[in-house]
Parts: structure tokens; sequence; C-alpha cells
């Protein structure tokens, strides 16, 4: 009878605790599966580059990016394009796994030198060789291939070789990337750059990549 009583204690306490943890779970999934959802819906709705370039949105003024003058310095000033170039000073010289050798933030309708103006493109300096690299890249971040062209065409500026050039280009309705390498045969130099420009206009569609 006492063994009888025991097992029947036993089976009620397994039967407790299993709602007891029940009962737990129940209360706190719906609170999980809310931040999952809202955590999603706001890596979803970050479009990289698109939006910003690293944290900086797109034409906001200088004067309004916060700790600018402590973090960043001037690299020069063009007063006829009404445009200034600064550099982070803890800039983080890749993207992805690919190095650069440099990052310039461009500032547009600069009125006068020191004065503000907005983020409006971004100066990308790298080896010829992390060309595809690069390439490989926007690709995977903007999801969509970019167009592409190779030509070579003589040198008119130094006498004799010809200048080959390869262009990845994403020409998107919010933004426009192009990433260059061009060869000099009769100098045998390699000249690369990469501009990230976004558009203040979107397109009715919305814009998006």
């Amino acid at each position: 009878m006492e063994r009888r009583w025991i097992c029947l204690l036993m089976a009620l306490l397994v039967v407790f605790l299993g709602c007891s943890g029940s009962g737990d779970k129940a209360a706190i999934d719906p609170a999980n599966k809310e931040a999952e959802t809202v955590k999603k819906e706001a890596t979803a709705a970050k479009k990289p580059l698109v939006d910003d370039f690293r944290g900086i949105k797109w034409f906001t003024k200088k004067s309004e990016i916060p700790g600018f003058e402590g973090s960043f310095e001037k690299e020069y000033h063009d007063k006829y394009a009404k445009t200034s170039v600064w550099n982070k000073k803890d800039e983080n010289k890749s993207l992805g796994d690919t190095l650069l050798n440099g990052i310039g933030y461009v500032f547009c309708d600069v009125k006068k030198e020191g004065g503000d103006g907005e983020f409006c493109e971004v100066k990308i300096d790298y080896e010829s060789i992390n060309y595809e690299k690069l390439v490989s890249f926007f690709t995977h971040t903007l999801n969509v291939s970019p167009a592409q062209d190779y030509k070579q065409e003589p040198n008119l500026f130094e006498s004799g070789g010809t200048i080959s050039t390869t262009t990845a280009l994403w020409d998107l309705p919010s933004i426009k990337i192009e990433i260059v390498k061009s060869f000099k045969s009769s100098a045998g130099m390699w000249t690369t750059w990469c501009n990230i420009i976004p558009k203040k206009e979107k397109s009715k569609t919305g814009g998006g990549v």
C-alpha cells in the first residue's frame, strides 16, 4: 500500500513539474518570438550602402555627424567643385576580406573651405590585384551583379602603348558604384579607383537596390 502511494506521489510530481515547465515556456516564447521578429525586420529594413556608409546616412550634413571634428581629418578641399574629402582617423581599411589603401568621405556643396556640406560620395583606393575581390564584395552586399566592360585603346597622352581598362558598374535606382582598374602598357603602371555615389532623387518605384 505504501509503495502504491509513493508511486502515485511521484506520478503527480512529474505531471506538476511538466505543467509548470510548459507554463513558463508559454510565457517566455511569445516574447522571444516577438523579439526575433523585430530583429529580423530591422535587419531586412537596413540596406547596406544604399541607406548609409558605415553608419553615416547619405546627405547628412557634416555638422550633424556626432564627434566628426575629433574623428576625421581633412585630406583636401576643391574650391571649384565645392567639395571636401575627409579621412577617418581610426578607419577600418577593409571591405569584407578585401584590404584597401584608403577611404575618402566626400562632402558636397561646401561653399568655402572649412564650411559645412552634405555627405555625398565615398572614394576607395585599392590595389589592382584586389579588383575581383572588391567586385565580389559589392555583388554579395547588394545581391546584384554588375555590368562589366573591358576596352583597350591607344594611349594618346604618352608615346605609344595602350590603355586597357576593366570596369564593374552598379547603376541602381538609389546608388551608383563603379570599380575601375586601368593599365598603361607604356609605363607598366596600374591606375585604380572605386566610387560610391548615392542618388538624391530615387526612382518612383521606391528606390532600394
